[in-house]
């Protein structure tokens, strides 16, 4: 199969590295590069992907995370396992990380309601007690299978009305659905995480026990002029899944 369709494989918005990242744990998996075994050399997987090196070093190194790589010193880069190891990494050092992220993992609905905010809620959706959301009840679990990595509650104004059809037709594009059916482009999101015992209902649908530690990570996505448009509220069991994010001095 030529480059570009394996790249059409992908979701077209996705960033370059993890196209790549994707097709190689995708040859991982099936065994083209058996466990133990050396990846073919930098400049090989640069002509094969039409990439930069900067850009498969990107993918490696995001293998490496997940477990399925690793680098050595002198000798290369040596295929360690061929099943992703069960916490899930996201390596978000940008917006369009932050989106892609979802690509690998699908979404499955739990249902949705229309919801006044109280006080509580008010305060986690940083709005006015009364006003009122379409709220998306979800989870995730990874492309390849496996235990649900979050359970996602979606916040979405009442211009969005029409989203939860999108969400139980299976679309895990959330980022992308608020723009189409809201009307207006996202162009910042805030992210707060912190530590949380997960609730009942959290701990039900994730099969982890109430009260054991989890993260709770609140996102809020933003239009012009700092409009807020949709918020998650995501609660995460502590040993399924991990941040990875990266600062470089400038200058």
């Amino acid at each position: 199969m030529n480059r570009s369709a394996e790249i059409g494989l992908l979701r077209e918005h996705a960033p370059r590295y993890l196209q790549v990242a994707d097709i190689l744990a995708k040859e991982i998996r099936a065994g083209e590069f058996p466990v133990g075994t050396l990846l073919p050399p930098e400049p090989q997987l640069c002509q094969r992907f039409a990439v930069s090196r900067h850009t498969v070093r990107e993918a490696v190194r995001l293998l490496c995370e997940q477990g399925l790589l690793q680098k050595q010193q002198g000798v290369g880069t040596r295929v360690l396992a061929n099943k992703v190891e069960t916490r899930y990494v996201a390596s978000l050092s940008s917006l369009g990380d932050l989106m892609a992220y979802t690509q690998q993992t699908r979404l499955k609905s739990l249902g949705h309601r229309w919801v006044k905010a109280d006080e509580a809620l008010a305060r986690l959706l940083r709005c006015e007690p009364q006003e009122r959301w379409l709220e998306v009840n979800t989870y995730r679990f990874p492309v390849a299978g496996g235990e649900p990595i979050v359970h996602m509650r979606i916040f979405v104004r009442p211009q969005c009305d029409g989203i939860q059809n999108a969400v139980e037709d299976g679309d895990a594009w959330i980022y992308g659905l608020v723009e189409k059916f809201g009307g207006e482009r996202i162009v910042e999101a805030q992210q707060v995480v912190g530590a949380i015992g997960v609730p009942k209902e959290s701990a039900r649908i994730l099969g982890v026990e109430e009260g054991s530690p989890g993260l709770f990570v609140r996102r809020y996505y933003l239009g012009q002029a700092e409009r807020l448009l949709s918020v998650s509220l995501n609660v995460y069991p502590i040993d399924r899944f991990e941040f990875s994010t990266h600062w470089r001095l400038e200058g």
